[in-house]
């Protein structure tokens, strides 16, 4: 991962704010769910993933934006938005169905003037098993997403699988 690689966040008005800057993959991602889960906890209502410095996402990045749009306790209708997406960051929600789920803003999106603080989880997995068991569940969000996505990521889970079995036996 480039030093520059990384999720800024804020909290604005019941908002969790996002913003990758970089590369969004599972080294920089997989503590975002449960951080979501405790910021829903404490009264937040919506996210937005803003994707102005994104250089690209990965598919466990996708899983956490699936995730937070369909797994997370909120109030019905559209609670999931995305700011200042690339084409080739929505080919790429449009290719896995999360621009169904997610409110997609089509023009640019000032940032908001303050301070991001960096993501620096103690949501991240501790251990090896806990790092496969979540990446694998986010990919299993995707495959929930549409029939498409078990062609795309149903290998991927199914290696995970396998590692996680040997993972077990091994201990």
């Amino acid at each position: 991962m480039a030093e520059e690689d990384g999720i800024g966040v804020a909290i604005i008005d019941g908002t969790v704010y996002l913003r990758p800057v970089g590369f969004a993959t599972q080294r920089n991602s997989l503590g975002i769910p449960r951080f979501l889960s405790a910021m829903f906890r404490a009264g937040c209502k919506r996210v937005a993933f803003d994707l102005a410095e994104c250089k690209g996402m990965d598919s466990t990045f996708l899983g956490v934006m699936a995730d937070a749009a369909t797994a997370l306790p909120h109030k019905p209708g559209k609670t999931v938005m995305v700011l200042n997406c690339s084409e080739a960051a929505a080919r790429q929600l449009r290719r896995v169905g999360l621009v169904p789920l997610v409110c997609m803003h089509e023009e640019t999106v000032e940032p908001p003037q303050i301070q991001l603080c960096q993501m620096d989880f103690v949501h991240l997995p501790k251990t090896a098993l806990e790092r496969l068991q979540r990446i694998k569940r986010l990919h299993q969000q995707l495959i929930e997403l549409n029939e498409k996505n078990e062609k795309l990521f149903g290998p991927f889970v199914a290696m995970l699988e396998e590692e996680l079995q040997q993972h077990k036996q091994e201990s």
